[in-house]
């Protein structure tokens, strides 16, 4: 585990190191988010229910994305010698209606798992653990999404919302105003401080996070399926 430490960045060590219940993280592109995501994935996966492990639910927009996802969280779970194991793809139903949605699961010896979703699930129904939505700006229906996920936090589940930006009329720039205005949040904002030279806005449950500069971009091993 130290030495694939070394491999992140230290905005992406920070991203990680925080354990609130709800983060969403502006970013630009390529800068490893979801990369180090899927490290945070795979540890999570693998951990017993006593050191805080549970099931990883992934979200993106399309089957590429939640491939890249799987295939990243596998090669973290060999990095960090987790006995993990190969790719499956199972079905998900879609409780809301009659939609099957293909998924890509890596199993761990913990008997948690990590699941990615090609496309969008109406709901999250009965499901417990952490979600991650990807790329949130190009989800259709992200408040519903964004109720969904947040159904799992009462179980002790946690949410994590990633995006690069979409214009400024979509439903994933309304949500980062309204967290800088202390808005959405479950207490209003005890503290604010810099990080990276821009301005993040930390409540108990949700925290704002810009992974904006151009020198953010890191250089990510590829991991085969």
């Amino acid at each position: 585990m130290n030495e694939a430490q070394s491999l992140f960045l230290p905005y992406q060590k920070a991203w990680m190191a925080d354990r609130s219940k709800v983060k969403v993280c502006e970013k630009s592109r390529r800068v490893g988010l979801s990369w180090c995501e899927a490290a945070d994935a795979a540890l999570t996966a693998a951990s017993s229910k006593d050191a805080g492990g549970m099931d990883v639910w992934y979200v993106g927009y399309n089957k590429d994305m939640a491939q890249e996802f799987v295939r990243d969280a596998a090669g973290w779970a060999k990095i960090y010698h987790k006995v993990a194991v190969k790719v499956e793809e199972e079905v998900f139903k879609d409780e809301d209606g009659d939609r099957e949605i293909l998924t890509y699961v890596i199993r761990f010896q913990s008997g948690y798992r990590v699941t990615a979703l090609s496309s969008r699930p109406s709901n999250l129904r009965g499901k417990q653990g952490v979600v991650v939505i990807d790329e949130a700006a190009f989800h259709d229906d992200l408040g519903g999404l964004i109720k969904a996920a947040m159904a799992l936090t009462i179980w002790g589940g946690r949410v994590r919302i990633i995006s690069t930006h979409n214009g400024n009329h979509n439903a994933f720039n309304e949500l980062l105003e309204e967290i800088r205005a202390g808005k959405k949040s479950c207490m209003k904002p005890s503290s604010r401080r810099m990080r990276r030279g821009r301005l993040s806005s930390r409540t108990e449950c949700w925290w704002s996070f810009s992974v904006l500069a151009a020198k953010a971009a890191a250089v990510m091993p590829v991991f085969p399926i």
